[in-house]
């Protein structure tokens, strides 16, 4: 059984004075080292045990609930007077301005910082150090006295200690934060700035002057800490007969809003002294209507539209209600005051009810512990710095200048890109924007255009946008931004992109009826005339050009890119081999830079007869993505080409021992194999439409033929109770 040691410490005024927020490992770790060398030089036992807590893990850190207040300014002499001979007359010379923001809070409640103890040998290393928690006499500055205590606890009594804990509660996580921890050597950094004191000060080499030397600073490790939020998921269940009761997606601020206030109704007849907390903590203002609290301390009610799958119909089914660590009310009383609220449904006129329920898989599609890099908003970001004119729909058909040009589109992109900057430092989100795709349409094909989350709520239709974010280090969600995430609104879900996939979406010029195999030919062209300027060189590798090194087009398999149009999605599709071929893990890494420069910057394609695209990158998600599902029925949405054709045998037969064939080569399962239409062209050869059936599921991508590096052979799953004929 682990074991935990365990340090309380207790201030005895009820405030802190120390900089960069509640006591850190660090301080804490400067107060045990003062304790034990206030009567004297450390002794062997005491300089072991504290070198043997330098070394462990950052602890666990809880802190009551601190009020910050003003700010003030002491000037205080810096302690050089003799850097001006003692004279006491000369003290405004060496004073020095000094800020300090307090820390006020509850006194009855402890700090409390915990180790986890991996082994008995550690158990024995931490009874020493409980002995030096008894000699502790401040934390902070000199006017923070406190006193401490320290336990060895077992890993169920700690967790029964921290969950009737009422502060805040933060573990230690990946990455570099802001806290300052012990480290290897901390001790010895403490103990020569010690020494160094008494040697600051020294006369030059003519005797005449003073010279003052720095001591040395501490020396720390930076840690990131994350709070940990409560968070417990309700189902919206129809009265009668306790079936789900999906709620429209568009009217899901109103959602948000009718939970919080019967949630906040209830806490206020419960609790009649803390209403002001109350509104504070659910509603975000004070009673008086005036705004009041950090948002970080407000609990967020967060409606769960259903995706995950393309067939997914986006209405909420499911709350997600996050009680963060800041919390000045338990998570708890939170839960009681949500579940079992009887609610109005908008649409099935009948009343619904919320109740808590376990199922917590819907999290993984909002990025709970599943951080990513690429976000798309599912429900519209709010950005009221970034409203777009309106147009009179009635003037702008006879009207010229009540057309938006160019100038004035673009201007309106620049606001929102710098509205969602802002709107991500107030969510607390630090990392790096790579790149903002702003619209006001949805990404998902069964999402819902911005203006109508605009009706019933305090937010314009203007200032409405659907984004999509790529940041350079990975991101944790649930991720809610702008001024309406309080409501519902902005809420992000991750995208997974599909690797070795660049995906390009056709925004406008392509013509009716396109030939598939006729534009990812014209794809092609293009990739490798970019590649050629990236290159420098009209000779590419055979990745690119699929050639031999001598220009001529063998029959080898020398692995190289494939290029595909998706009619359905009007997308067109760059494949890398190693997402292509199931037989072997084909390494793209050597190439890999070289293309993504070649694909930076295309949005235009000349396509001949099937027009003059504009395109966009988008991301493919291979959560929704239709040609990435898993599926036991494919069908063809691109024709087959045989790779041989046999003599003395029908069309059918041809095409089935031909597909079985290529199937096997792929590493695909054998299918039964049902020829949908056929045809034969003349220099080109025997063209099938298919359908696949395999005994389990297949994930996608799934590309066979001839023709599959030309768009040529492309399947996409089938519903099992329809079939899609060509």
């Amino acid at each position: 059984m682990s074991s935990t040691l365990s340090i309380s410490v207790r201030l005895h005024e009820g405030w802190y004075h120390g900089s960069g927020g509640p006591p850190s490992p660090a301080r804490l770790f400067q107060a045990l080292v003062a304790g034990a060398g206030i009567s004297g030089p450390l002794a062997c036992e005491t300089v072991e045990s504290l070198e043997w807590l330098e070394k462990q893990p950052p602890p666990i850190v809880a802190s009551p609930h601190t009020t910050p207040q003003k700010r003030y300014v002491n000037y205080v002499p810096n302690n050089d007077l003799d850097a001006k001979q003692g004279d006491h007359r000369r003290l405004g010379d060496i004073r020095v301005k000094k800020e300090i923001a307090p820390l006020v809070f509850d006194p009855t409640i402890p700090f409390l910082f915990a180790w986890k103890l991996e082994d008995e040998a550690a158990v024995e290393s931490a009874k020493t150090v409980t002995r030096l928690a008894d000699r502790v006499y401040q934390l902070g500055r000199c006017i923070d006295m406190a006193w401490a205590w320290s336990e060895i606890l077992t890993e169920e009594e700690l967790q029964e200690r921290l969950g009737e804990y009422p502060g805040a509660i933060n573990y230690p996580a990946a990455g570099t934060g802001d806290v300052d921890c012990p480290t290897p050597g901390s001790l010895s950094s403490l103990m020569q700035r010690y020494q160094a004191g008494a040697h600051q000060f020294d006369t030059t080499a003519d005797g005449k002057g003073q010279t003052f030397r720095q001591r040395p600073k501490p020396r720390w490790t930076k840690v990131c800490y994350e709070g940990t939020a409560s968070r417990f998921v309700l189902d919206l269940r129809r009265s009668e007969d306790a079936g789900f009761a999906p709620w429209p997606l568009e009217r899901a601020s109103a959602l948000v809003e009718v939970i919080r206030d019967a949630a906040a109704e209830r806490l206020r007849h419960a609790m009649q002294h803390r209403i002001a907390e109350i509104d504070r903590i659910l509603v975000g203002r004070k009673p008086d209507g005036e705004n009041a609290g950090p948002t970080s301390a407000r609990v967020r009610i967060i409606p769960l539209a259903s995706i995950g799958h393309p067939q997914a119909d986006m209405q909420v089914r499911r709350i997600l209600v996050e009680v963060p660590g800041e919390c000045s009310l338990r998570a708890d009383d939170i839960a009681w005051a949500v579940s079992g609220l009887s609610l109005d449904h908008p649409v099935l006129q009948d009343r619904i009810d919320l109740t808590r329920s376990d199922e917590e898989s819907q999290l993984g599609f909002y990025g709970v512990n599943k951080p990513s890099r690429i976000w798309r908003s599912v429900t519209p970001v709010a950005l009221p710095d970034a409203k777009r004119r309106r147009i009179d729909p009635d003037r702008v058909k006879t009207d010229e200048k009540e057309k938006k040009g160019g100038h004035e589109k673009f201007a309106e992109y620049e606001r929102a890109s710098f509205a969602v900057g802002q709107a991500l430092r107030h969510a607390n989100v630090a990392a790096r924007v790579s790149s903002i795709r702003l619209q006001r349409e949805p990404f998902d094909p069964r999402g819902v255009r911005v203006e109508q989350f605009a009706e019933g709520t305090r937010f314009s239709k203007h200032c409405l946008w659907h984004v999509e974010l790529e940041f350079e280090s990975l991101v944790r969600g649930p991720m809610l931004i702008g001024d309406g995430r309080f409501l519902g609104l902005g809420l992000m879900r991750p995208l997974k992109r599909a690797a070795g996939v660049y995906a390009f979406s056709i925004e406008s010029g392509l013509q009716s009826s396109p030939d598939p195999i006729r534009l990812s030919k014209a794809m092609r062209r293009a990739v490798m005339a970019r590649t050629r300027d990236v290159l420098g060189t009209y000779r590419l590798p055979p990745y690119f050009s699929g050639h031999a090194e001598d220009g001529s087009a063998g029959r080898s398999e020398e692995p190289h890119l494939a290029f595909a149009f998706d009619p359905l999605e009007q997308q067109l599709l760059v494949i890398t081999p190693g997402q292509l071929d199931r037989r072997n893990s084909w390494r793209d890494a050597e190439h890999t830079t070289t293309l993504e420069l070649a694909l930076e910057g295309l949005h235009q394609l000349r396509a001949g007869e099937d027009g003059c695209l504009q395109l966009w990158p988008v991301v493919v998600d291979t959560t929704c993505h239709r040609l990435f599902q898993a599926s036991r029925i494919w069908e063809t949405c691109t024709p087959y080409d045989v790779n041989h054709h046999a003599r003395k045998s029908t069309a059918e037969t041809v095409l089935k021992r031909d597909v079985l064939i290529e199937c096997e080569r792929r590493g695909l399962p054998r299918p039964e194999v049902t020829v949908l239409k056929w045809k034969a062209i003349a220099g080109l050869g025997l063209q099938g439409w298919l359908r696949l059936e395999f005994k389990d599921a297949i994930p996608g991508l799934i590309i066979l033929g001839r023709s599959r590096h030309v768009g040529g052979g492309l399947f996409a799953p089938v519903n099992e109770n329809t079939s899609r004929t060509n």
